[in-house]
């Protein structure tokens, strides 16, 4: 008898001294992500600075909100689906206040966020269908994370109002008996949901997990993960070539669950666990493929045979949402091309395209991604009326009667009907910058010489500069330079030497089909200076 108790004390110790310490604040972010976001905003650092604003002007980060709750029951539809934006709001406040506190170190933030998480924690008590496993996925992720960053950065021992041990009793309360009792519910019944279902569980279990220290909880949601007998694990929800369970049914789901999985990754690597890594890296060719599609290219696509039998109808991909992207792409691009140094072509174009990030739809994702999860050197600071300019990695403010890409190697080619693109409102100094240079990788054989023009108004009536390609300096055989000094526009007149508001045209007319590559547009004071870039 004395030998089976010391067995059991043995093992008992063993399990305590193997278990699990938990990293906190671990959610979405750690303490050094905070600092990292922090000084990101600090030196106005782009494309998170510019994210940052978008965050700041949103009303549900302004220290002024008034919450639409507290609410005993939510739901998404029915009964209670009256709930549904109200609490969303609610939730997202918490959490964008909670950022705001960490960024700006205001303590009305801080509070804000305290008074919509202690308000829910102590009314809260049940969370109704239909669709109530998405209900206590997707809103309670949001408010867990607000809850985690309030809790070990605004701790009532160095702020009056901070959080309490009363305050880790309530929300511990009602993540027990009102978020896990539906995630658990669901997690055990037969399969019959798409996979964006389960993935919007998993990362709710994995992050109350966390909150909670409760290591049994966070090995399921790994387990859940790997091995879940249902559309939402990792094999079941996206194949080996990046086709995803949904592809077959619109973009816009594709795009939440597979933001969905990626989130629960993140909170997972914070903790010492590599999901992104799985299966060769299946998340990453998730959002490849989910890039390239919504880009517009052809992608493989077979007849996905669903684990409900519900699902197995799609017969094509699905066209509804195709192109129309959410805040969803920054987290998974950061992780694998700066930290696992793996190319992501598709997904960059996506980037170029939406940065900065903004909210993420309703709370199906926080959104923000590219001040939250952005791990680059950040763009160059560009002196005041210079033009710095990348349409091909950056196309905000960019337009095109319609924009069409082709692939070539690692670099993207303009192709018809997208080869006259144009910006706006682009800020010029020639009197500082005379030299205007345009680095082009592919140039079709055949086009138009006359393809870069600058225009402003004068005296209320357009005015245009053309410049021809036959008068441009050549550098390095790609890099066409052009003095703006030594051309007169329609109107025989030169170029203003003062600041002007230019729009930047690039017209290469008739190609044959074949594509162009521009890589940027610089304006320098020396020709010297294009050398090199």
């Amino acid at each position: 008898m004395k030998r089976i108790v010391f067995l059991i004390v043995c093992c008992s110790l063993s399990y305590v001294l193997c278990a699990r310490t938990f990293v906190h604040p671990g959610l979405l972010h750690t303490a050094e992500d905070l600092q990292r976001i922090k000084r990101l905003v600090e030196n106005q650092t782009d494309p998170a600075y510019a994210s940052y604003r978008i965050l700041a002007a949103d009303a549900k980060s302004s220290e002024h909100y008034r919450m639409h709750g507290p609410f005993q029951f939510i739901s998404r539809a029915g009964q209670y689906g009256y709930t549904k934006t109200p609490c969303e709001e609610d939730f997202n406040a918490a959490y964008y206040q909670a950022l705001m506190w960490v960024i700006t170190g205001k303590e009305s933030h801080a509070d804000k966020s305290m008074e919509i998480i202690r308000a829910y924690a102590g009314r809260l008590e049940k969370i109704f269908g239909p669709d109530d496993p998405l209900c206590a996925g997707l809103q309670g992720f949001m408010f867990v994370n607000a809850a985690e960053l309030m809790r070990y950065t605004y701790a009532s021992k160095d702020y009056p109002r901070g959080w309490t041990d009363e305050d880790t009793k309530s929300v511990g309360r009602v993540l027990r008996t009102v978020f896990l009792p539906v995630l658990q519910t669901f997690v055990h019944s037969k399969p019959y949901a798409n996979g964006n279902w389960r993935a919007s569980v998993y990362k709710m279990l994995i992050a109350t997990a966390v909150f909670l220290d409760d290591e049994p909880l966070y090995q399921q949601a790994l387990d859940l993960f790997y091995h879940s007998p249902d559309n939402g694990s990792l094999a079941n929800y996206i194949a080996p070539d990046g086709q995803i369970q949904e592809s077959g049914r619109d973009q816009a789901h594709c795009m939440l669950g597979l933001g969905c999985l990626s989130e629960m990754a993140q909170v997972a690597w914070n903790q010492g666990d590599d999901l992104f890594a799985a299966l060769d890296n299946r998340i990453m060719k998730g959002m490849e493929y989910l890039s390239k599609y919504n880009l517009g290219y052809d992608v493989p696509f077979h007849v996905w045979k669903d684990k409900t039998g519900r699902y197995g109808n799609w017969t094509t991909l699905g066209e509804s949402g195709r192109g129309v992207f959410r805040s969803v792409f920054e987290l998974t691009y950061n992780h694998y091309v700066y930290l696992k140094h793996i190319e992501m072509p598709y997904t960059q174009k996506v980037l170029g395209l939406i940065r900065p990030e903004r909210q993420g739809f309703t709370c199906d994702n926080p959104g923000f991604g590219s001040l939250l999860f952005y791990l680059g050197k950040g763009y160059p600071t560009v002196k005041e009326g210079q033009i710095w300019e990348n349409p091909m990695q950056d196309w905000n403010g960019w337009t095109a009667s319609a924009v069409s890409w082709h692939a070539q190697g690692k670099q993207f080619l303009l192709c018809p009907p997208s080869l006259s693109i144009s910006k706006r409102g682009v800020r010029y100094d020639s009197s500082r910058y005379p030299f205007i240079a345009v680095k082009i990788s592919h140039l079709p054989s055949s086009h138009q010489g006359r393809w870069l023009r600058l225009s402003y108004s004068v005296n209320s009536a357009p005015e245009y500069w053309t410049l021809d390609e036959k008068e441009a300096c050549r550098v390095d055989k790609d890099i066409y330079v052009f003095d703006i000094r030594k051309v007169r526009s329609n109107n025989h007149t030169p170029f203003s030497d003062r600041q002007e508001n230019v729009t930047i045209e690039l017209n290469f007319g008739q190609t044959n089909g074949e594509g162009v590559g521009i890589e940027w547009i610089r304006s320098v004071a020396d020709l010297a200076e294009v050398k090199g870039k």
